[in-house]
């Protein structure tokens, strides 16, 4: 049974490492929107401020301080005017973090902005429990926000004291009264869990899968364990190491049970009905990232600003973008990206792949779609090629290899930034 994954795992592990590398660093500039492009893109926007660093944790993160923040978001402010002014449009917006909802005042500012500079559509911030209060969901609803993402990892006590949030963040009884409240007061309540963290056993899973059940919030993103390797190193040092072994059976357990309430928008992600996901990079062929270490992908190229606050500040004040760091795809590896995302959202139109890349995805891709037949995951009619469950879980492991790929990446660009920011 357990012969498959393993060798699946080292092939990820290798193919997304070697992808995720920039292959020019220093400072760049972007360049002006081709006129004939008419694809949608997404923004995402970066916060990268929280009260206290998760150990287990490996966005790009700073511990808040008002002054640098509030330079940050006047930096951030004329950064997106920048964009304006090379003539990119929005229809998504995405703000990610640290705890984008830290500095309340600056983040409506910042929505109200982008709103008044793009055509946006949609907009969704990421938070944290302790921040759902009745003053800032209103605000935020106010401004326009339809998705709120939680992160919550588990309602189970013990692993919240062992990976730090428990102080932070209160019980996991309390986290599900703050859910409690939060739930139907935005077009879309996202709920964060996490699978396979050490110390998790079946039973806390159910528990868990219990409480999501009595809440039912409106989509539920549960991720398995994607540590880089120095966050690796403190999870073995606190709570155990990560057994790649128990995923599989977490992943389906997983699955049985949303099936009954929910709908897949991905293979990790559940919703009753349609609306933003966490991996907005499957919904947007294209995306340009704002603030410091942000990445962004247009031009057939992965763009990431600058780790270092001050350099990031220091370069929009200067009136230059502050991009640290390209990664220029070839054509065979933007196809691979393209299958990667498309498929992750559980299904893809050939006739979309064939129209952007002017080939079919049988003469541009056989020997991955003849391996995906032969290990029965995926399914295909005339148009459409989807995930079987089989695939779903294997595409859950290259989408883990693909973010931890991405967070090495950020432990890098960080260890290049010299002094505090």
């Amino acid at each position: 049974m357990y012969l498959v994954e393993p060798i699946l795992n080292r092939f990820y592990r290798k193919r997304m490492r070697a992808a995720i590398e920039f292959d020019q660093t220093g400072l760049f500039d972007v360049p002006a929107i081709q006129t004939d492009d008419c694809d949608d893109y997404l923004l995402y926007v970066h916060i990268p401020f929280c009260e206290t660093l998760c150990p287990y944790c490996s966005f790009h993160r700073y511990e808040y301080r008002e002054k640098t923040a509030d330079r940050y978001f006047d930096a951030l402010h004329k950064e997106l005017k920048m964009y304006k002014g090379h003539g990119y449009d929005f229809r998504g917006m995405y703000i990610g973090g640290g705890t984008p909802t830290i500095a309340i005042d600056r983040l409506i500012e910042t929505v109200g902005l982008a709103k008044s500079f793009f055509n946006i559509k949609e907009v969704s911030v990421e938070t944290n429990p302790n921040h759902l209060t009745a003053e800032k969901m209103g605000r935020l609803v106010n401004a326009g926000v339809n998705r709120l993402s939680v992160g919550v990892q588990t309602f189970d006590d013990r692993i919240l004291k062992h990976i730090g949030r428990y102080e932070k963040y209160g019980s996991g009884e309390e986290i599900k009264e703050k859910i409690k409240s939060a739930v139907g007061r935005f077009d879309t309540l996202n709920v964060d869990l996490i699978f396979n963290i050490p110390l998790q056993t079946e039973d806390h899973l159910r528990k868990d899968l219990d409480i999501v059940e009595e809440l039912l919030p409106e989509q539920v993103t549960f991720y398995p364990l994607m540590a880089a390797t120095s966050v690796e190193n403190v999870l073995k040092n606190s709570v155990g190491r990560v057994d790649y072994k128990k995923e599989k059976k977490f992943y389906f357990t997983i699955l049985d049970r949303m099936r009954a309430t929910y709908t897949g928008s991905t293979a990790w992600c559940f919703s009753r009905k349609k609306s933003m996901i966490d991996e907005y990079i499957i919904s947007y062929d294209k995306y340009v990232g704002a603030g410091s270490g942000a990445f962004g992908y247009f031009n057939d190229s992965i763009y990431s600003n600058s780790f270092s606050i001050d350099e990031y500040i220091g370069r929009i004040e200067q009136g230059k973008f502050p991009v640290a760091g390209i990664k220029k795809f070839s054509k065979q590896e933007s196809m691979h990206y393209y299958f990667l995302m498309k498929l992750f959202g559980l299904s893809m139109d050939k006739s979309a792949f064939e129209k952007k890349f002017g080939i079919s995805l049988e003469r541009a891709m056989p020997l991955e779609k003849m391996m995906l037949k032969l290990s029965s995951s995926v399914k295909e009619t005339e148009n459409t090629l989807s995930l079987t469950e089989k695939g779903m879980y294997y595409w859950i492991m290259a989408m883990r290899e693909f973010f931890i790929a991405t967070d090495n990446l950020r432990d890098h660009c960080r260890s290049l930034v010299k002094g505090p920011a």
